[in-house]
C-alpha cells in the first residue's frame, strides 16, 4: 500500500469526523510519510509500519465519540462508540459489547428497584389516605396507629426511592463515562495507537 492509498483509506474511516480534525489527523500522518522517505524508506515499507489505516480511523471515530460523553451527557454516543468498536475486530464482541450489554442490565434492574421504592412508597402514602374511607366499603377496619403507620412507611419508603434515584443518577453517569474510556482505551491498543499521540 502506498502513501495515497494509506491517506485514502483513513480518510474514509475517518468519516464524519469534524472537517478540522480530520485535517490534522490526515496532515500527522502525510508528515511520518515524508520523515519516513526522507530517511530512505519506501512508501510501502512507512504503511506496513503505521498499521491498518482502517483500524486507525475507526479508533480516532471512537475516541472522539468517547470524548463527547467525557464532556457531556451523550448517552447515544457511548452507544455508537460501543457498536463502532465491533467494527475493529470480532474479538471486541468479546470484551466490550458482552461485558457492555451484561453491564446495562444490571443497570435496568437497579433502575427497577429504584422504582419499585418510589412507587411502594407512594402507594403506602395513598393507601394510609384512601383506608380509612375505603374500611368500610371492602370489610376491614383501620385503627388510627394503622393509617400513621402505613402514611409514614410510605413516605419514608418513597424518600429512599428519591434519595436512590439520585445515587443511580450518579452510578449511571459513571459507568459510562468508564464505558467511555474503556472503548477509547480498547480502540487504541488494536489501532496499536499510544495515548494522546497517533502511532
Amino acid at each position: 500500500m502506498n502513501r495515497e492509498q494509506f491517506l485514502a483509506q483513513l480518510r474514509k474511516a475517518l468519516g464524519r469526523t469534524a472537517e478540522t480534525e480530520k485535517r490534522e489527523i490526515l496532515a500527522d500522518y502525510e508528515e511520518h510519510f515524508r520523515a519516513g522517505l526522507a530517511e530512505g524508506r519506501s512508501e510501502e515499507n512507512i504503511a506496513k509500519a503505521l498499521g491498518n489505516p482502517s483500524a486507525i480511523g475507526n479508533a480516532f471515530r471512537i475516541e472522539n465519540l468517547a470524548d463527547n460523553t467525557r464532556t457531556g451527557w451523550k448517552l447515544a454516543d457511548v452507544f455508537r462508540a460501543v457498536f463502532a468498536s465491533i467494527s475493529l475486530g470480532f474479538f471486541n464482541i468479546i470484551v466490550v459489547l458482552g461485558p457492555f450489554l451484561g453491564l446495562i442490565g444490571v443497570l435496568i434492574g437497579m433502575w427497577a428497584g429504584v422504582a419499585g421504592l418510589a412507587i411502594g412508597g407512594i402507594g403506602g402514602v395513598a393507601g394510609a389516605i384512601a383506608g380509612p374511607f375505603l374500611q368500610g366499603l371492602l370489610g376491614f377496619s383501620m385503627t388510627a396507629g394503622n393509617v400513621l403507620f402505613l402514611f409514614f412507611a410510605g413516605v419514608c419508603t418513597a424518600a429512599l426511592g428519591v434519595l436512590a434515584a439520585i445515587g443511580m443518577t450518579w452510578v449511571t453517569r459513571q459507568f459510562f463515562v468508564l464505558t467511555a474510556r474503556y472503548v477509547s482505551f480498547n480502540a487504541r491498543i488494536i489501532s496499536g495507537r499510544k495515548a494522546g499521540g497517533s502511532t
